[in-house]
């Protein structure tokens, strides 16, 4: 007689193999005893077969037109009805080393088989309840949910922070958080050779160019109250975590506002209220006097009122407000006021009206991920609780200061003149507001071709130099 053998294995948790490969040796040794013939082995590797999922193997031993199936294991290949059921259907025999022997092409050895397999299914259910309080409960002690693979950022342990994968993550919100994508991100971590538990365990690690991050893996692990050292239990946020936190609150609820707020950018047209270019809200038009938007003419990115009495394309205007306000910054009258300015004050105004305005985007985004179904009530609540604490921190800094834009501390206004456009957004839109005044002009029935930049706008100085005081 010819036999399949099915082999299958529903947590490779090393992936080495090395369970189902145990599984075929003692089918072959149990065939070979009885003069069978091994026809094919089917492998279903790292594969439940009570959840949904396709079972690849599964589905390719149905389609095998088999002779006869054995199995260590009748639970091995069916653990629910409707999987035997269409083991029926091909009216062969099923043997099992440790389970015996079904018939199913005859009723007795059907009906056998149905009862075995309810009997499984029954305890596969009972399991899964059991296994739902024993989450449920160590969520609410505070112990980490163990899931097999370990947890990126912390050891097997679920509780030791791996520093190295720690600093990355930390990195990984600043760079979202200036405005970044996640594929950046991706990159990044791609890149210090981190790779997930996941690619990362068994023989995936050993593979040449194992995979990387994707978007979808970064903000899994962004988003995570696990790294504010918060125990979950089906989203739900039960208490504080017995091991230590890798994110701060604050940092921790902003990235959930910005990654999971309907509003955010995925690809299609921009909606979110964060600007996304140098002279959105800052330029305007001089028929109408409405500040610009951001938007798109004929392929061409441009800059456009309401009424779109002004079309300027955005690269001319980006480069001529930033070699305006480099070229102010050089002015002899200008530079000596800026630094000693700076050495007199603790602060900024600029850089903190930007994070105030950050702040309440990020509360409007949480109430819109949560009216969407994207966080729950809890993750909205403490979310809400963090930036409004730092919101209030920030208001009442800036009670006390006048308004100057950031400036590295260690490269001064020479790294500024240096590294303009690699500059994030915000410090760049700040120090646009503070140097100039931009009016953007109709261009009438004239050709672009004929045009000079400052037919398309005209800049002028919002400050001088204060006179020196004695």
């Amino acid at each position: 007689m010819k036999v399949t053998l099915y082999v299958r294995l529903s947590m490779d948790r090393h992936g080495d193999e090395l369970g189902v490969q145990r599984q075929e040796e003692e089918c072959r040794a149990y065939a070979e005893a009885r003069g069978w013939t091994v026809r094919e082995v089917i492998v279903d590797n790292d594969v439940s077969a009570t959840s949904d999922k396709v079972r690849p193997g599964f589905e390719s031993l149905l389609a095998s037109n088999p002779e006869a199936i054995l199995c260590w294991h009748t639970d091995r290949l069916i653990r629910k009805t409707e999987d035997l059921l269409r083991v029926i259907a091909l009216g062969v025999n099923v043997h099992a080393i440790h389970a015996g022997h079904f018939d199913l092409s005859t009723p007795a050895g059907q009906a056998t088989a149905k009862t075995v397999t309810a009997w499984a299914e029954y305890e596969g259910q009972q399991k899964v309840l059991r296994q739902k309080a024993s989450n449920l409960q160590a969520a609410k002690a505070g112990k980490p949910h163990k899931a097999g693979l370990r947890t990126f950022g912390y050891e097997d342990d679920y509780l030791t922070v791996v520093e190295e994968e720690a600093e990355a993550i930390r990195k990984g919100a600043e760079m979202v958080l200036q405005g970044e994508t996640l594929a950046s991100v991706a990159r990044y971590w791609t890149g210090l050779g981190l790779l997930a538990p996941r690619s990362s365990s068994g023989k995936a690690k050993e593979k040449e160019g194992a995979k990387g991050w994707g978007v979808g893996g970064v903000k899994k692990v962004l988003i995570s109250p696990r790294y504010i050292a918060q125990a979950t239990y089906r989203g739900e946020v039960m208490g504080e975590g017995q091991w230590p936190a890798i994110l701060d609150e604050a940092t921790h609820y902003a990235l959930v506002s910005a990654l999971t707020s309907p509003t955010r950018f995925t690809g299609g047209a921009r909606t979110g209220s964060a600007p996304q270019t140098l002279l959105a809200g800052l330029a305007t038009c001089e028929r109408c006097g409405e500040t610009v938007r951001g938007g798109m003419y004929r392929g061409v990115p441009v800059y456009r009122c309401g009424q779109k009495h002004v079309r300027v394309p955005r690269e001319v205007a980006d480069k001529r407000a930033g070699n305006a306000v480099l070229a102010r910054l050089v002015f002899p009258d200008f530079l000596p006021s800026i630094l000693r300015a700076n050495s007199e004050r603790a602060d900024d105004s600029a850089h903190l009206h930007q994070e105030a305005q950050t702040l309440r985007e990020r509360l409007d985004g949480l109430a819109m991920a949560y009216a969407s179904g994207s966080i729950t009530i809890s993750q909205l609540e403490a979310g809400s609780t963090a930036i409004r604490g730092r919101l209030e921190e920030v208001d009442s800094k800036l009670s006390g200061v006048t308004g100057l834009p950031p400036i590295d501390p260690v490269t001064g206004i020479t790294g500024l003149i240096q590294d303009w456009p690699n500059t994030p957004l915000p410090v760049r839109r700040a120090w646009v507001a503070f140097v100039l005044s931009i009016t953007m002009h109709t261009n009438g029935f004239r050709k672009a071709a004929k045009m000079t930049v400052d037919d398309y706008l005209t800049v002028g100085w919002n400050h001088t130099a204060p006179d020196d005081e004695e």
